[in-house]
């Protein structure tokens, strides 16, 4: 493997790469989001959430922090937030009082519509094509999948 003539340049470090790219995604994501009411971060909490809700999959705070490869300290104040916008609802699962589910309210399931209009949006203000998009998605996977030593999903991802 031949390293570049100064391994240290900034320009050079894929960890810079990756932390500029995800702060100029979610400068993209901001204006489109603030709308609906939402952060970048309630976005993901609720994309996990419609997901489960259209497949009837029940949510729980202990998945939902593991689908989103955040710590349950810091899924606990999105979901307080959420909870205070009227979107959702957490209540202990009637099986296991340890277990918190989370539930969408109708005021949540109603929001689902007007995000589908996002991803078209984010494509839009990009700049980047749909494929080039989905290929820097792909890659930005397996570099996660790396990092926990697993191996990347394969197949097609709903958009």
């Amino acid at each position: 493997m031949d390293l570049p003539a100064d391994p240290l340049r900034l320009e050079a470090q894929v960890c810079f790469s990756l932390s500029a790219a995800a702060r100029a995604m979610v400068s993209i994501y901001r204006p489109i989001l603030e709308p609906m009411g939402l952060t970048h971060p309630q976005y993901l909490v609720m994309l996990g959430l419609w997901q489960d809700d259209r497949a009837g999959t029940p949510t729980t705070v202990t998945g939902l922090s593991a689908r989103l490869l955040l710590d349950p300290g810091t899924l606990s104040p999105l979901l307080k937030r959420l909870e205070r916008q009227g979107l959702l609802e957490r209540r202990r699962a009637s099986g296991d009082a340890r277990v918190v589910e989370l539930h969408l309210t109708d005021a949540g399931r109603a929001l689902r519509a007007r995000a589908e209009q996002v991803p078209a949006a984010v494509v839009a203000a990009s700049g980047l094509s749909l494929p080039e998009l989905e290929q820097v998605r792909d890659v930005a996977d397996r570099v996660v999948a790396a990092s926990q030593g697993a191996q990347p999903a394969t197949g097609p991802r709903s958009r």
